[in-house]
């Protein structure tokens, strides 16, 4: 949690809450790179040979949410994220059902610089970001077997820190301004520990760490309101 303080302090220096500024939402569609956790599934699924078990989900693209604030005179933007993904593996017939579920979800807290491609027109701009993420993810698994019914949940968590850059369009309408953005995110670290204890971590059928990769595409569409 260091890399979030150390955010909140230096955008606290520059003045975040100045007197110009816009107020953000924005709705994205975003891509990953979960390749470890996909792995670490298909482990899953090699293990349950014996049960024709199918994957459902493998880390998928999804749809997350993104407040910001920019200071307008200072050119720099300070924002809160949020995004899911996950993965299953399911199978049932007459005699149950077996299913395991990864629920990955993260929160993400940076800031990004903005810079405009042009001084007298300034629909277009140049996103450079940096920021810190907090995930957690929940691996669950449900067993039901004629009546009788197993369940399992184990909580992990990851910290990654990520850099960015998007390309930014605005269009002023009445009071507020549409916004539609295109970019991409590279994150790094991500080993996932047991949420009871940190000391610990998932690890692979080779004993390799078991990491979230937040790297991906990121789109979105959104509005700004500007106040004085």
């Amino acid at each position: 949690m260091r890399i979030i303080i150390l955010i909140l302090l230096m955008f606290a220096t520059t003045g975040v809450f100045s007197q110009n500024g816009k107020v953000l939402f924005e709705i994205n569609y975003n891509t990953f790179s979960h390749a470890s956790l996909s792995d670490f599934q298909k482990e899953f699924k090699d293990d349950l040979q014996e049960i024709p078990i199918q994957t459902t989900d493998d880390f998928s693209g999804n749809i997350g949410f993104t407040l910001g604030y920019e200071m307008v005179g200072a050119n720099v933007t300070i924002f809160a994220s949020y995004n899911t993904t996950g993965g299953k593996l399911s199978y049932s017939d007459f005699s149950g059902v077996v299913r395991i579920t990864e629920i990955l979800k993260s929160y993400t807290l940076g800031g990004e610089y903005l810079i405009h491609f042009s001084k007298t027109n300034n629909n277009f701009t140049l996103g450079l970001r940096g920021f810190g993420m907090f995930s957690t993810m929940e691996l669950k698994s449900y067993n039901e077997i004629l009546e009788d019914i197993t369940k399992e949940s184990i909580d992990f968590q990851s910290i990654n820190l990520g850099v960015g850059a998007r390309v930014l369009y605005e269009y002023p309408v009445s009071f507020f301004i549409i916004r539609a953005s295109l970019g991409f995110d590279l994150t790094f670290g991500g080993t996932l520990k047991f949420q009871e204890n940190s000391e610990f971590h998932l690890e692979n059928n080779a004993g390799d760490k078991v990491k979230t990769n937040w790297t991906g595409l990121r789109t979105s569409v959104g509005i700004a309101i500007p106040i004085k």
